[in-house]
């Protein structure tokens, strides 16, 4: 029997579907298998050496060695990279054991085909031809940070190069330390999604100083008072790009690490241009529909790096105009406000209704919602038209609806209505990809919703953790049907709430947003390698320092700290200076002698 051969008969007992795959891929000419010059088999794809050129074996003890130092063989591993699998024969002799990641089934099939790889096939499963942001977002392990990336095996291709750069990001990411500026909406519905990203990126450990463009609102009402919409536009746009200005001007006081910026944030192209040539690159969270608000043509190539909620036919149309930094980012929710409430009987009666909904006005809604008059149907939010045959069920004459009372409604609706909206379509968009935030909203209230079939829906929900449907017949046998059985109700909203507890909350997102701009930005993440390597040297000599361990006690989060943090504290203490507060009173001088000194 051949090594291949031995090879796929102990893979098709774990994993019969990779044994096909495997046995169906061709062998690539472009991967040399040869003779080391010390002994053993390495590799080389083009120019590039996968393993050792000269002792392979030796090579793959050391590197085992070091991820030995790094973890215990008790924990789970994943590894970025297969190549010939010596470094994961060492692994597995030193009693690790986990998942490793190989984009390319022919890598795998060469090294099948000239060693006996079982004690590896044994202790790992294999991920192997999946797209990188399915490996991302599907595997907790790799979330988790106990991940090692063979540097030769990574090389080979991009995809590989990329997800191990990103592992090693998740690691930096996790430990916190960045300093962010978050540029804020002046209003809309991304305002409330910039202020749940803060909170989360701070319970991440990271210093984050919003630019809270929403205190210049009042403006925008201002505007209003002119007569001509021209007039209108001249006065906002000026508005918009002095903020603008003041980003730039709060980034050269903050000096962060990173900006990011949500969707309809007032951070102009040039803005972003001139930040990246400071060497502080940007993050632009596109939380909208490219196909309703078309700015992103402007924003998505100055930004560094451009996220957004759609994938495929959003990629391509950011291809055409030369924009490659690009990655999904679904939405997601914020536990500690989108949570189950008790309501008082008063509550329940004013929030809810047996079928509720809470969104604006679009025009499919209008027209689809018309169905569904006859049920008790209370219709929450703005931009609904003064007089229409909704009217007597649009709630408060169709205010905008905060996030508490959004919450409140969930909770208090035992059936609460989620449809995409649409400005040209007459009820379910038939081609609709993104999920809205309302679908992981409700979700994680504990709270029942139907929503409307969406292309990206099943990646994030399994089919028995969200009702859905995909035209008004089938929405009113459902209403119908759930609004009989609080049962099955009750089993499919804690089936959702588990799954967006468990993947789709903003810290989770956030980790992937920082993780992705330290992977793709090398200065970004030497500057946190180095604040970490300081950060650690002054908590391994606080003996050294009398009064320096004191100090740091009142720091917010011993994680990251500036010299900001530690004066607050000297400012509001105590009796007489110690020798450290003293000398960080000495430095404060120091700093404002130096801000002087024009740049």
């Amino acid at each position: 029997m051949t090594f291949f051969e031995h090879n796929i008969a102990a893979l098709r007992r774990r994993d019969p579907s990779l044994a096909l795959l495997i046995e169906g891929t061709e062998p690539d000419r472009r991967i040399v298998v040869e003779p080391a010059r010390q002994g053993g088999l390495t590799a080389r794809v083009g120019e590039i050496c996968v393993h050792s050129p000269y002792n392979p074996a030796r090579e793959a003890g050391e590197w085992s060695r070091q991820q030995a130092e790094r973890f215990s063989a008790a924990e789970s591993l994943t590894v970025v990279g297969f190549g010939l699998g010596h470094h994961l024969a060492a692994l597995a002799a030193e009693g690790f054991g986990g998942t490793v990641i190989e984009d390319d089934p022919a890598m795998l099939r060469a090294a099948f085909s000239h060693a006996d790889l079982t004690a590896v096939i044994e202790r790992f499963s294999f991920l192997a031809g999946i797209p990188e942001d399915v490996v991302r977002r599907r595997h907790d392990r790799l979330l988790k940070g106990n991940v090692a990336v063979h540097p030769g095996a990574a090389r080979v291709t991009d995809s590989l190069g990329r997800l191990g750069r990103y592992a090693e990001g998740l690691g930096l990411a996790a430990r916190g330390g960045l300093r962010i500026l978050l540029v804020n909406p002046i209003y809309g519905g991304s305002l409330p999604v910039a202020h749940h990203c803060a909170r989360a990126l701070r319970a991440l450990g990271h210093e984050v100083t919003p630019f809270a463009s929403e205190t210049l609102a009042p403006g925008m009402e201002f505007a209003k008072g002119f007569r001509y919409s021209q007039s209108r536009r001249a006065f906002n746009t000026g508005l918009a790009n002095l903020l603008s200005q003041a980003v730039e001007i709060r980034a050269r006081e903050v000096r962060p690490d990173m900006v990011l910026a949500l969707a309809q944030a007032p951070i102009m192209p040039e803005t972003m241009q001139r930040l990246e040539a400071r060497g502080i690159p940007t993050a632009f969270w596109f939380v909208e529909d490219y196909r309703v608000l078309p700015y992103w043509r402007e924003s998505a190539p100055a930004s560094s790096w451009f996220f957004g909620i759609q994938k495929e036919n959003f990629a391509a149309e950011l291809t055409k105009i030369g924009v490659t930094r690009y990655s999904y980012l679904p939405t997601c929710a914020a536990p500690d406000v989108h949570r189950p409430l008790k309501l008082t009987a008063a509550e329940r009666e004013e929030f809810g209704s047996p079928l509720s909904f809470v969104g604006a006005g679009y025009f499919n809604r209008q027209v689809f919602f018309k169905g569904l008059t006859d049920y008790p149907f209370k219709i929450w939010g703005s931009d609904w038209p003064p007089v229409s045959p909704l009217t007597p069920w649009i709630q408060r004459r169709g205010a905008r609806i905060d996030t508490e009372t959004c919450v409140r409604i969930f909770n208090a609706s035992p059936v609460n209505l989620n449809l995409h909206s649409s400005t040209t379509c007459d009820g379910v968009v038939p081609d609709g990809d993104f999920v809205n935030p309302r679908a992981f909203e409700i979700a994680a209230c504990g709270a029942f919703q139907l929503v409307d079939r969406r292309r990206l829906l099943p990646e994030l929900f399994a089919g028995d953790e969200v009702e859905t449907f995909s035209d008004l017949a089938e929405v009113r046998e459902k209403i119908d049907r759930y609004l009989r059985d609080e049962e099955a109700r009750r089993d499919v909203s804690e089936r959702g709430r588990r799954r967006v507890l468990a993947e789709h909350t903003y810290e989770r997102r956030m980790v992937e947003l920082v993780a992705t701009m330290v992977a793709e930005f090398p200065g970004v993440a030497e500057r946190v390698r180095k604040r970490i390597e300081r950060r650690e040297t002054v908590e391994a000599e606080l003996e050294r320092h009398p009064g320096l361990k004191e100090l740091l006690d009142g720091v917010p989060d011993r994680r990251w700290f500036g010299m900001g943090n530690i004066l607050g504290g000297i400012v509001t203490g105590e009796g007489s200076l110690s020798r450290a507060e003293k000398i960080f009173l000495m430095l404060q001088n120091v700093e404002i002698l130096w801000e002087k000194i024009p740049e």
